[in-house]
């Protein structure tokens, strides 16, 4: 990650995010050892925000259990938390 956008910027990257390839309008990235999720707000009413931010415990791949140890609820998910 850089620590700044320019060469005179007071900006700090503090992580990053990524269009999810399954679910349309959905961002994912990791701060840290929170995974995070920024989810549009798709029924937004006056001055409520245009998106909202999740964070989750990070777990890596291989500490994952395989889809079909997982909930019922969470394998509908296309989010991979």
């Amino acid at each position: 990650m850089s620590s700044n956008s320019g060469p005179k910027s007071n900006l700090i990257e503090i992580g990053a995010l990524w269009y999810s390839t399954k679910t349309p309008g959905v961002m994912t990235g990791k701060l840290g050892n929170a995974r995070l999720v920024l989810l549009p707000n798709n029924n937004k009413e006056g001055s409520q925000p245009d998106c909202r931010i999740f964070v989750a415990p990070f777990e890596k791949q291989d500490q994952q259990k395989p889809r079909s140890q997982q909930p019922r609820q969470q394998q509908q998910d296309d989010v991979p938390w």
